[in-house]
């Protein structure tokens, strides 16, 4: 169980690095943090030539990763009165990192039963 939003950004870069190859300059992480879990989890890993690839988390990375960003969700929602619907953690090899929010509601995103709405008729004839 996290406890605290230090925690949880402990949680995100420990499970990040622990899937990386030596020699990157930062590692990006995104997600869309949902009802009660995250959703198209992304992990890039950027090495100093400039090139990127993309990183599997597994299993259990992902579900501590999930927890500690519906963790920052929630307390975010508590002290700011703001929900986020996404987030990008960036973490450099120093350690520093840099969290960017995503405010904006995914559009037919209903909370009450936590399904999109699609369309499939849009664009048959």
């Amino acid at each position: 169980m996290i406890n605290s939003v230090e925690e949880a950004y402990q949680v995100i870069a420990t499970n990040l690095v622990t899937k990386t190859d030596a020699g990157w300059s930062k590692l990006v992480f995104e997600t869309k943090v949902l009802g009660k879990t995250c959703s198209a989890m992304v992990t890039t890993q950027f090495s100093s030539e400039n090139q990127n690839i993309t990183l599997g988390l597994g299993m259990s990375s992902a579900f501590s990763i999930s927890d500690a960003c519906i963790f920052l969700r929630d307390d975010l929602l508590k002290t700011t009165g703001q929900r986020i619907w996404g987030l990008i953690f960036i973490l450099f090899p120093d350690g520093k990192f840099r969290i960017e929010y995503d405010y904006d509601k995914p559009e037919g995103y209903e909370e009450t039963d936590e399904t999109i709405e699609v369309n499939l008729n849009s664009g048959i004839s």
